[in-house]
């Protein structure tokens, strides 16, 4: 509550300042830039008088000169004197004399510089950028209506707009430091009367985090202890769903490796054998036929290999009959079979230590860190090594490809694995470490540290030596 209270007073602050400084900038601007508009009229208009004076008697070298002297103003950047057809009598720079006005910088302005000619007042034009203005004044070279000339002048206003627009900023930067100062205060008088107690509602709350646990409750009946009540019956509601959705999953691969070791590998097998019995039928003569046939029971029978290991790696059978250790080793033939990546297991006996369900999550765990390793990180070796220490069972994965790299916060591309892989943690009250150790090649490894759970081996009170 006290940050949000205090960050709506910032918000508030920070919307009246931004609406305050583009209100004040933009009257600002649109005042200098009518003040500019007024100065530059102003120094056009007696500049084409100056022209017709002096081109009605003949005076051209007066009237380059006089151009001259108004290239020395720091604000103009292009003066053209040209008659009503465009081509260019006189300029501030040398290289347009003499050329149409067309093949000017001043070529888009033309059509709006044409309309002086039958005004009876200057125009003035702002440029796209609102940085530049060119105003034209009409004169009359000689005495006759049809001797329409032009002064064309540009202006160039991008100093005084900077210096504009960084006052502006200072003004800002002044106002935001006057909020922030006020917001400061807000704070240090909401922490002295409510902070306090919500730092202990949230020691309330540590329970719910990452590594597991069930989250205290604050004494007493008033509304943070109510909200640490409805919190904590929140998160044992929240885990008792993740772990339903946990063994769904977990029920749901054993039953698709069921429907493949059952189904899908019982017909492979028989039509590798239906392949022997068809390359036994072919006559030696037809050496071509007999050797496709030789090849594809091979094939057959290299699919029914791949087909049970990965149906292991659904239902890992070995947990039940044989061990982890056997179950972890068909996660590495199924990695050598279907990555090509070598892959070697050390597994001390965990049976005393954890329960049979500890020790699926534990082989799933490995299995995910495995599998993802050779997918993503492109591997030569990985190692699978399971170790009972005093006081907890510890899996490393360790491999010398590519180190993990977690997918940024809210990008979405965090898998379905890595998710399930975070529930099992949690279940297991477990902890994932990630290291890289420097050498040649360079390893990574993660850790997985299992405290002991022997739910269902309660006679059992020491680890094996």
């Amino acid at each position: 509550m006290t940050g949000r209270i205090t960050l709506m007073m910032l918000m508030f602050g920070v919307v009246m300042i931004v609406v305050n400084h583009w209100w004040t900038r933009t009257w600002m601007t649109e005042r200098h830039l009518e003040r500019l508009r007024a100065e530059a009229a102003e120094a056009a208009s007696p500049l084409s008088g100056i022209m017709q004076h002096l081109l009605r008697r003949k005076q051209e070298r007066a009237a380059e000169l006089e151009m001259s002297y108004a290239a020395l103003s720091p604000r103009v950047d292009l003066g053209l004197v040209c008659d009503r057809n465009g081509k260019v009598r006189f300029s501030t720079q040398l290289q347009w004399r003499g050329l149409n006005i067309l093949q000017t910088p001043l070529a888009k302005d033309w059509p709006q510089i044409r309309k002086v000619l039958d005004a009876e007042r200057s125009i003035d034009v702002w440029g796209a950028d609102q940085q530049s203005l060119v105003v034209a004044s009409r004169f009359y070279e000689g005495y006759d209506a049809a001797s329409k000339g032009a002064v064309v002048m540009r202006y160039d206003y991008t100093h005084e707009l900077e210096q504009l627009r960084s006052d502006s900023v200072h003004d800002f930067l002044a106002h935001v430091g006057v909020l922030g100062a006020l917001c400061l205060l807000l704070w240090q008088a909401l922490d002295t009367l409510f902070l306090q107690r919500v730092a202990k509602l949230l020691e309330c709350f540590r329970g719910a985090s990452s590594k597991g646990g069930t989250p205290a409750t604050l004494d007493g009946s008033d509304e943070l202890a109510l909200i640490s009540q409805e919190f904590a019956d929140t998160v044992k509601q929240l885990r008792e769903a993740e772990n339903m959705l946990l063994e769904a999953a977990e029920e749901e691969r054993r039953r698709v490796g069921r429907e493949l070791h059952d189904d899908l590998c019982q017909r492979i097998t028989a039509t590798k054998l239906k392949a022997e019995v068809v390359h036994e039928l072919v006559p030696p003569e037809r050496q071509q036929e007999s050797e496709l046939t030789r090849q594809l029971a091979e094939e057959l029978t290299e699919s029914a290999v791949i087909a049970r290991s990965i149906a292991r790696g659904l239902s890992p059978v070995g947990l039940e009959q044989d061990g982890l250790a056997d179950a972890l080793e068909d996660v590495a033939l199924f990695v050598r079979k279907s990555y090509g990546v070598r892959c070697t297991v050390e597994c001390d006996r965990v049976d005393r230590l954890l329960t049979d369900n500890a020790q699926e999550l534990l082989f799933r765990i490995a299995q995910e860190l495995v599998v993802n390793a050779s997918k993503h990180s492109k591997p030569a070796s990985i190692s699978i090594e399971v170790k009972v220490l005093p006081d907890h069972v510890s899996l490393e994965v360790a491999h010398d490809g590519r180190p993990f790299e977690e997918a940024p916060a809210g990008s979405g591309n965090k898998g379905m694995g890595l998710h399930l892989m975070k529930q099992r943690l949690l279940t297991l009250n477990a902890r994932l470490q990630r290291q890289v150790r420097a050498g040649t090649p360079e390893i990574s490894i993660a850790a997985v540290h299992i405290p002991p759970n022997r739910a269902n081996n309660p006679a059992t009170t020491s680890p094996p030596p």
